[in-house]
């Protein structure tokens, strides 16, 4: 096992811990959203807009942040709202993933793929040769279990850890499974895979749905989390005002972006982190 997968896979909440061990961010890990720093910039240079994400990294990772999110935004894939996000795949190129990964190991901290896209065979060649963190997919696109654990084993062979990402609200153009649809699939590989992404809103930039979406994660959890033994990863909605709701349902990573990165009353991502980290602890009783 490599240390992104061990890193991803292994819950520290099973371990003893202490309250400066939360605040400090070595317990519940908060997994910054790059692409919200170019969300709606696209007409920008793209070297303008590296430096910016190289910087915000920076700072976080001297922060004690050791988890980073990349989403990457394909126009083959068929499941975003009719809103639909920024393309950003001419940004966030295999090269500066390349660089971006490079300097965030270089910190002891990892970076996470996100692949949305119906082609997977296609584009996850491109980032093969990475040490990547972890791989994460849309599990919608998934035609069935054989297709599935192809995908499982070349994320694994890649030395990442594969998480499967599943839509608990949809969009527009997307209808999720069930709980029951979603465990039978993912059932033959749930040994192989490390973390379960749970899609827990649909942002502005995604489709008309907002908030955090919490009895219907929980209703997933309900029907996968007993057989299985890895980590519990959600993405959107995460805010200071929800960070406790996701912790009590068993998250361990967050990935959090808008207000992190586009703070209402202008906080620094270092700012917003502490106040996670503390309504965190709170949440665990630490």
């Amino acid at each position: 096992m490599t240390e992104g997968q061990k890193f991803y896979s292994t819950s520290t909440l099973a371990c003893p811990y202490t309250l400066d061990d939360v605040l400090a961010g070595r317990v519940i890990r908060l997994s910054p959203a790059l692409i919200t720093i170019t969300d709606g910039r696209m007409s920008h240079p793209p070297y303008e807009l590296h430096v910016e994400v190289l910087e915000c990294v920076t700072a976080l990772v001297e922060h004690g942040v050791r988890s980073f999110h990349v989403d990457i935004n394909f126009d083959d894939y068929s499941g975003f709202g009719t809103t639909g996000p920024d393309r950003n795949a001419s940004v966030f190129t295999p090269e500066f993933v390349a660089d971006l990964n490079q300097r965030v190991q270089s910190q002891d901290a990892f970076l996470t793929l996100h692949l949305l896209t119906d082609c997977l065979d296609r584009h996850l060649p491109d980032f093969a040769h990475l040490p990547l963190g972890a791989v994460c997919f849309q599990l919608d696109v998934i035609q069935d279990s054989a297709q599935l654990a192809d995908l499982v084993q070349q994320i694994l062979d890649i030395g990442a850890c594969a998480s499967p990402v599943i839509e608990t609200v949809g969009t527009e153009r997307l209808i999720p499974c069930s709980p029951a649809e979603v465990r039978a699939l993912l059932e033959p590989v749930l040994p192989q895979i490390g973390m379960l992404t749970f899609q827990a809103a649909g942002t502005a930039s995604r489709s008309n749905v907002s908030g955090f979406a919490r009895d219907q994660v929980a209703a997933y959890l309900e029907e996968l989390k007993p057989g299985f033994g890895g980590t519990i990863q959600i993405q959107g909605g995460i805010t200071t005002a929800t960070i406790s709701e996701a912790v009590r349902l068993g998250a361990e990573f967050l990935v959090c972006g808008t207000q992190l990165f586009r703070h209402p009353d202008k906080l620094t991502p270092s700012e917003v982190a502490n106040i996670m980290l503390r309504e965190a602890a709170d949440a665990l009783g630490s």
